[in-house]
């Protein structure tokens, strides 16, 4: 008994004639009596009562049809679950990031943009995304990786490096040339204690010695402090252009106010800031428009010169005040 066979005789129970439900059914009046009579014989019992040319379902039938029906109602059932998995999983996106600030306000604009979107975002180290990309419990990772992994596709998004920000009124701001034993000891503004990421411990190890970290949490504080002139915000290029965009957004920037960025000239400490997915992998759709998406208009430091110029940042590049 196949499918088809049914959904013919759900029609000609319906309309109780023939001619009928094969104009329904689109399909040539004996192929659909041919197909009823093999049903009837492969069930041992007529279903219809034929008076004529007229049919009417008789008991067989009607009992067929009950059965029929609830089969049909069942499968049009699990049609409408699995579209729902389906949509489900074709919006699922998980990823993770080493430092909350690479996304900034990008992610919120990127969720707005697609409302169906089931986001799950996690903080893990760089080493830990990488095992959670190849077991699949991440689809996508943002981070600093700075050399191939196997297995793993990585894609540039932003070729850059550690510097240090301040503000006008600190003293560091005036200096024309920085060098690493000038932020030594300097009191430094920190990205949250708890974060699995942190920037300042990984360069400062290189040279032999800790940040002296006055301040540990919110970027809403950073930001405060060091418009106030407390410390110095030391991070990436990006970093710092993505956490100022922020404090713009939240009204923490005047265009009065002016944050310095210096390179460090004894210091070369390259990054990259990279996309990474499992290579072979059939991403969900919307992992694959957050990649094309964040490719096509992530905000990078080094082609917003309109925001630098606007809101009174000025970088401070090696080489220009030597």
């Amino acid at each position: 008994m196949l499918l088809s066979q049914l959904e013919y005789f759900r029609v000609v129970a319906k309309h109780e004639h023939i001619s009928h439900a094969a104009e329904e059914l689109r399909i040539a009046q004996p192929a659909l009596s041919t197909t009823i009579g093999k049903l009837e014989k492969e069930l041992g019992v007529p279903l219809f009562n034929r008076i004529g040319r007229n049919i009417e379902l008789n008991d067989a039938g009607r009992r067929l049809l009950a059965h029929t029906n609830y089969l049909f109602e069942q499968i049009a059932d699990m049609d409408a679950a699995l579209e729902h998995t389906r949509e489900i999983l074709e919006n699922e996106l998980n990823i993770s990031v080493s430092n909350s600030m690479f996304l900034g306000n990008w992610l919120h604009s990127f969720v707005l943009s697609n409302p169906k979107i089931r986001l799950r975002q996690k903080m893990l180290s760089e080493s830990q995304m990488l095992e959670a990309l190849k077991d699949e419990s991440i689809d996508i990772a943002i981070g600093e990786f700075n050399s191939d992994e196997p297995g793993i596709v990585r894609k540039v998004l932003v070729e850059d490096e550690y510097v240090f920000s301040v503000a006008e009124t600190h003293p560091l701001a005036g200096k024309n040339r920085v060098v690493f034993d000038d932020i030594r000891n300097v009191d430094i503004i920190s990205l949250p204690s708890n974060a699995t990421y942190k920037i300042a411990d990984r360069v400062f190890a290189q040279h032999g010695c800790v940040p002296k970290i006055i301040f540990e949490g919110s970027h809403r504080m950073m930001s405060k402090l060091e418009l106030e002139g407390k410390g110095i915000v030391f991070a990436t290029k990006q970093m710092i252009y993505m956490m100022l965009k922020v404090a713009l957004h939240q009204n923490q920037l005047e265009e009065s106010e002016i944050i310095k960025v210096h390179t460090i000239a004894d210091m070369d400490c390259r990054s990259q800031l990279c996309l990474c997915w499992k290579e072979g992998r059939e991403l969900p759709a919307m992992a694959k428009k957050f990649i094309e998406m964040m490719d096509g208009t992530y905000p990078r430091y080094n082609q917003d010169t309109a925001f630098m110029e606007q809101y009174g940042v000025l970088w401070n590049w090696k080489g220009d005040t030597e």
